[in-house]
């Protein structure tokens, strides 16, 4: 039932903009309504989406997971693409897959099998985080990732490859340090000169500090402090006092760079 209007006391201007006003509401209300589009699915083989990743990775040099934009040079009120993520990258490989070399399948394929063994380990000794949980979901899908029902899962995908490159540093450090003879390059309270190979520096955001652990020529581990970060590779002379010998690792302080 509509609603009742009293025009017995309305002039006729008044009635007339009362009715424009309701026809302006219903035409409104009918241009704005739109049916919800259906998602385009896409179906894609899980070698290709992992391959894509790869070669996303190989691309970009790093994981980019926006868009990142910048101001060029010769156009300052506009922007341009940077780095594009490496999501889309993916999905632009993914609409023409014979760019895809056979390095970026064997290295997707090896990537695959790394995640998995590192996901079946970590469930078994019941140390699955919210990331493994998503990795899962990801190694799950056996044959072929839909665009619309696997949104979630190819995202995760497109990060996994950086993933994996950290996982390999890591163990390689490690195993690096492994190997070290557990000698000591001094004593407690003495002063030390020594070259040194970085094996890895990370940042403490509790203690705002890099932390370096490094290799002498006589293969025997060091630890210090650091203000700045000392890339992996990289070669120093160094002059410190020895704070600590512990675990085989002689840890340093107050150290300074000598050249």
């Amino acid at each position: 039932m509509s609603d009742f209007v009293d025009a017995t006391h309305m002039s006729k201007q008044d009635i007339q903009l009362m009715n424009s006003a309701s026809d302006s509401d219903e035409t409104t209300a009918t241009r704005t309504w739109k049916p919800r589009a259906k998602k385009i699915s896409i179906k894609h083989s899980v070698d290709n989406v992992w391959a894509a990743a790869v070669a996303a990775q190989r691309i970009n040099g790093s994981y980019v997971k926006h868009d990142e934009a910048e101001l060029p040079e010769h156009e300052a009120t506009g922007k341009q693409l940077a780095r594009r993520s490496n999501r889309n990258i993916m999905l632009d490989i993914l609409a023409n897959p014979a760019v895809l070399t056979v390095e970026d399948i064997a290295q997707a394929q090896e990537c695959r099998k790394f995640l998995q063994n590192d996901i079946t380990f970590r469930a078994l000794k019941n140390k699955l985080g919210e990331f493994d949980l998503a990795i899962s979901k990801c190694l799950a899908v056996a044959e072929e990732f839909d665009t619309a029902k696997h949104r979630y899962e190819m995202a995760v995908v497109a990060s996994l490859p950086a993933s994996h490159q950290r996982s390999l540093s890591r163990i390689a450090e490690q195993e690096r340090v492994r190997a070290t003879t557990g000698d000591y390059i001094g004593t407690v309270g003495t002063k030390v000169d020594t070259d040194i190979e970085v094996i890895k520096s990370f940042f403490s955001v509790k203690w705002n500090t890099w932390y370096v652990t490094a290799v002498t020529p006589n293969n025997s581990a060091v630890f210090f402090a650091y203000r700045r970060e000392l890339p992996a590779g990289d070669s120093y002379q160094i002059r410190g006092t020895v704070k600590s010998l512990r675990d085989g690792t002689t840890q340093l302080n107050r150290v300074v760079i000598t050249e």
